[in-house]
């Protein structure tokens, strides 16, 4: 189970110092928003992903927001504060029956190959049971199971997901692999796993820009700050920063 909402009323109603980057206007609109919600969030305004990252870093703010900053720039930025060699994100979404799920890997440059799915989805786990979020993977391919002989490519991808279902399972996860059915996974799991982060990436738009459904953000969770990235398209933060301040109220909980 995902309870997004206790977590955005848990930021919604702390002090924390959240860090974005959005233009000045913007900046100011989002206070007001925030303010009309009866928010208690502290916004702090970024020009420079360098000075965002390092203040998250450093503890000047308790959590990030990215904003509109460029991704290669703020992405490029936490890897050398957090000495990662790669991120990892999960897209917290609302599906078409109104119920919030995580989707993984959203990057075009993520979830590569099997090893990367499988750290991804491991950290994303570990990330999320500190919220007190129960998860069900569903693992998504290419083709069903029967489609092996249509080509290399999705028989690597059918085989890779039937191999990371089982791997999960070891680990003592409930996990099953739904093939290309997204519609049954959806339908069962809160975690979908797509077969890669270029598919991944258009699942979230197709849902988030073209059929309307809720993007709260993406939160970092291979780092021990809390970022959550947003696309440069968003229109609304609110969420995003509640998302931010809920995650780290849940991560300083006694």
């Amino acid at each position: 189970m995902i309870d997004i909402q206790r977590v955005l009323k848990l930021g919604c109603g702390s002090a924390a110092k959240v860090g974005i980057g959005i233009p000045s206007m913007v900046y100011r609109e989002t206070v007001d928003r925030l303010s009309g919600l009866g928010c208690r969030v502290v916004l702090v305004h970024f020009d420079d992903p360098g000075l965002l990252v390092s203040s998250l870093r450093d503890g000047r703010i308790d959590a990030a927001v990215r904003g509109t900053m460029s991704s290669n720039d703020v992405l490029r930025e936490l890897k050398e504060a957090f000495g990662v060699n790669e991120i990892m994100r999960a897209a917290v979404l609302e599906g078409l029956d109104g119920k919030p799920f995580l989707l993984t890997p959203v990057g075009i440059d993520e979830g590569t190959d099997f090893n990367s799915r499988l750290r991804l989805v491991r950290q994303t786990i570990r990330y999320f049971t500190k919220a007190g979020w129960q998860l069900d993977v569903g693992i998504l391919s290419m083709g069903r199971r029967e489609d092996t002989n249509r080509g290399i490519e999705i028989r690597d991808s059918i085989q890779e997901g039937e191999r990371l279902a089982e791997t999960l399972v070891r680990d003592g996860q409930h996990a099953t692999h739904y093939e290309i059915l997204i519609e049954n996974a959806l339908k069962e799991c809160n975690l979908i796993v797509a077969p890669d982060g270029v598919s991944g990436n258009l699942m979230f738009r197709t849902l988030h820009f073209v059929g309307g459904r809720n993007a709260y953000g993406a939160p970092v969770v291979n780092i021990p700050k809390v970022f959550v990235d947003t696309s440069r398209a968003k229109e609304d933060f609110t969420d995003s920063i509640m998302l931010a301040a809920g995650l780290h109220s849940v991560q300083t909980e006694d």
